[in-house]
């Protein structure tokens, strides 16, 4: 009875699934989308790398460009 139970359980289950009416897609298709959002994900993370890289320009070439000027002035004092 149980097997029975499970049986038709995993039949309508499988029938549910199958008319759904989505059809399988072209592999072309598929490849299409893949690189789609394969492009987007680049240009997001290389928009980030750039924001970040700006970010760091600012602060520590900033620092140490004020300490090479500091050591430069210290030497020419001397």
């Amino acid at each position: 009875m149980k097997k029975l139970i499970l049986s038709l359980s995993v039949l309508v289950g499988l029938a549910m699934l199958n008319s759904c009416g989505e059809t399988a897609m072209d592999p072309a298709q598929v490849e299409a989308k893949v690189n789609e959002a394969a492009a987007v994900k680049i240009e997001e993370a290389n928009a980030q790398a750039n924001t970040e890289c700006e970010a760091r320009m600012a602060t520590e070439l900033k620092a140490a460009t004020d300490s090479l000027v500091h050591a430069a002035q210290m030497a020419a004092a001397q």
